[in-house]
């Protein structure tokens, strides 16, 4: 006979987590763990023919979500939802709504401590690979789990609605064990330029168009600087706009150190051949562009430090172009502008790269459940309810309507109290984007304009490849020591490339970077011999 994991018994099979591992969690909600510990993730827990018996009382799912932090209109938001839900599945809910900051020190140790949870937030650049490796999270899709296929019996909504590549791009070894939310999969680096500056020096849209290089870009930088010579007019912290690679390619091995071409060649052969990106010629080209920029007064003095922000800048309008990942029809724009506070701020896009899908993007925002949980069914259920139902994500995205919004006559939302919907991380983690509404500041075809736009995008040849970076975990930690003395130094122009970048590389290769890189190499053969 099958039987549920007891918490006991869940914790002889997974193991608990040991201090060395809980400190190397990342904290930072902008850079993906560096460390997953290799373990078969689908022998965490037994196997069974049924799925286990709904229990006949109305259950409590403990949902972990990131955020700014908890507020006092939680229990109102819970109390709306969970009289709605609750004669669907048979559930209520509970948000526990993490702070950035606390994400490792209270979610990440509390479900490798099998705290009771039952919904959980996670991305490919967030503990994601860490989670499922450590044998933490419930296969979906495993007909003979304990549970049957999860995905098939309750997530019709969620199959129906989403993209394949957001499925098959989240998969490891062909488990999924998250469900990503249905936003934009395609997310293109470009550049965002400043309209008010544009038409002092004649820059038009037109003349944006016909960008398709850093050197494009010069006349227009400095006309910039002549007509605003005490700013800066090239904004950045160092990413790459016309980037010729992905993201990343390896999960936990910066993109910008070990990478792969972006685009297969004119006649769509791809060359599947992993890089040194600090040994290209294309990067020392970008990194002495960046230098003489830097030495023209067009990049702010500070640009090489990691105290260094943008945003504040780009907020004031005190710039004219810097590098942004975008998502099509100008949303970004529109993003970045209704973020800003500046009501004068104007914004544009220009595009840097081709659309292409990759892992990082397919994985950006996910919905796991914890396989501690004793309730995957409903859970399952509740995911499902965010890819199907527009009333229950909506609820869960702005709150209580009446209390803390209400819909204007044209369908867009007027916030009246956002301090729920400051609260959690935004849109971009509840459900299906094309059941939400909109705020009355944005497109009211956003969300059908972001779906839209990955139609026509190919996918990458290594969308799905996912790294375990355990063999190579003391090598990674050395390199990324010494990534961080001097990588954003180097692109931002800050040092010059002649003098710093051989030694650079030089010491990254003493820190192991290659047998990173033979690793990566390795485990991607792999990779593509399993997936045939």
């Amino acid at each position: 006979m099958s039987r549920k994991l007891s918490r006991r018994d869940f914790l002889k099979v997974a193991g608990m987590a040991t201090v060395g591992g809980v400190l190397a969690a990342c904290t930072k909600p902008t850079a993906a763990p560096t460390t997953e510990p290799q373990a078969p993730a689908a022998t965490a827990v037994p196997k069974a023919t049924e799925a286990p018996p709904a229990p006949a009382e109305t259950v409590v799912l403990d949902y972990y979500i990131v955020g700014s932090g908890d507020t006092d209109q939680r229990p109102l938001v819970e109390a709306a939802i969970n009289e709605y839900i609750e004669p669907l599945i048979g559930a209520n809910v509970v948000f526990h709504v993490i702070g950035w900051g606390d994400w490792a020190s209270k979610a990440i140790t509390g479900i490798q401590a099998g705290e009771k949870m039952d919904i959980f937030f996670t991305a490919d650049w967030y503990y994601y690979m860490q989670l499922a490796t450590d044998g933490l999270l419930t296969a979906l899709n495993d007909d003979n789990g304990p549970n049957g296929n999860l995905l098939e019996k309750y997530g019709q909504g969620i199959l129906t609605s989403l993209n394949p590549a957001f499925i098959t791009g989240t998969q490891i070894d062909g488990v999924n064990y998250a469900v990503p939310t249905n936003k934009e999969l395609t997310v293109p680096e470009g550049f965002l330029y400043n309209v008010a500056w544009a038409e002092e020096i004649g820059f038009t849209e037109e003349d944006a168009a016909k960008v398709k290089s850093y050197r494009d870009m010069e006349p227009w930088l400095e006309k910039a600087k002549a007509a605003h010579p005490d700013e800066y007019p090239y904004l950045t912290d160092g990413r790459d706009g016309f980037s010729p690679y992905p993201q990343d390619i390896a999960s936990g091995v910066s993109g910008q150190l070990i990478n792969m071409k972006l685009t297969p060649d004119a006649n769509g052969v791809w060359d599947e051949t992993i890089l040194s990106v600090m040994e290209q010629d294309v990067t020392k080209e970008r990194l002495g562009i960046m230098h003489e920029w830097y030495q023209k007064g067009w990049i702010h003095p500070d640009a090489g430090l990691n105290t260094f922000d943008t945003s504040q800048y780009l907020n004031a309008g005190k710039f004219f172009i810097e590098p942004m990942p975008l998502k099509g029809n100008n949303i970004k724009a529109q993003e970045m502008m209704n973020a800003s506070g500046n009501p004068d701020l104007r914004l544009k896009e220009i595009y840097g790269q081709p659309k292409v899908n990759i892992t990082t993007h397919a994985g950006g925002s996910m919905l796991a459940i914890p396989a501690m949980s004793e309730y995957p069914v409903q859970a399952m259920k509740y995911i499902n309810l965010l890819h199907s139902d527009p009333k229950v994500v909506n609820m869960q995205l702005f709150g209580v309507e009446g209390v803390h919004w209400e819909k204007e006559a044209d369908g867009r939302v007027n916030l009246i109290n956002s301090a729920w919907y400051g609260a959690h991380a935004g849109a971009w983690t509840v459900g299906d984007i094309m059941l939400q509404l909109v705020t009355n500041k944005e497109d009211p075809n956003k969300n059908k304009l972001l779906v839209e736009y990955s139609k026509d995008a190919i996918n990458h040849i290594a969308l799905g490849f996912r790294f375990r970076t355990q063999p190579i975990a003391a090598e990674l930690t050395a390199v990324n020591a010494v990534s961080d003395g001097m990588m954003r130094a180097l692109q931002t122009g800050y040092v010059d490339p002649a003098v710093e970048l051989p030694k650079f590389i030089s010491d990254l290769k003493a820190a192991g970077l290659d047998k990173i890189k033979a690793e990566v190499e390795k485990q991607y053969k792999e990779w593509k011999a399993k997936k045939g």
